[in-house]
């Protein structure tokens, strides 16, 4: 029913709202920390999306 639908809008919100969060603490962070949590957002970001888009289907 709408079970389904509920979820996926509150991935998507969690998604956002971490995104959020991650670029609030990333602007206070000097660049070697930064350097190193980009290499990590990269495959996060890869399996994020993956996950959206199989909830999306």
């Amino acid at each position: 029913m709408n079970n389904n639908n509920g979820f996926k809008s509150g991935a998507l919100m969690g998604a956002i709202l971490g995104t959020s969060v991650g670029m609030f603490f990333g602007a206070r962070m000097n660049p070697i920390q930064k350097r190193k949590i980009t290499k990590n957002i990269r495959k996060a970001r890869s399996t994020l999306m993956n996950g959206v888009n199989s909830l999306l289907r």
